[in-house]
């Protein structure tokens, strides 16, 4: 029987080729650790920017409400028509006609009972 020529052969090859699939295989999940790093990242931003958003528009929300608490004070609308020049006073009693709130146990009315609209 002949002798096997070594040199020919395919043995040494082997643990170069896993080699070659677990450095591809690393540098895959490299690239996804670093893609969802980037994406967290920048979320984390994005969140961080939308709740100082959120903190300067309560801050505006409450100035404004203020203002407007102010604004429809009976001292300030006295003074603001006094500086206009109307003349007013305010209603007798018997002239104020007072609305009840609804009942929170009565359902809502709404004009149709009848369900949704078929669609087409």
């Amino acid at each position: 029987m002949a002798k096997r020529n070594r040199r020919h052969g395919e043995e040494g090859h082997r643990a170069l080729a896993w080699g070659i699939a677990l450095f591809g295989l690393a540098a895959v999940l490299a690239g996804v650790y670093l893609g969802l790093y980037n994406s967290c990242e920048t979320i984390g931003r994005q969140i961080k920017k939308l709740e100082t958003d959120q903190a300067e528009l309560h801050k505006r929300v409450v100035n404004e409400e203020r203002n407007w608490a102010m604004a429809r004070s009976i001292g300030n609308m006295e003074r603001l028509m006094a500086a206009h020049g109307i003349a007013m006073s305010w209603p007798e009693e018997r002239n104020i006609i007072r609305l009840q709130a609804a009942a929170p146990d009565e359902p809502a009315q709404y004009a149709c009972q009848r369900g949704s609209a078929p669609r087409d």
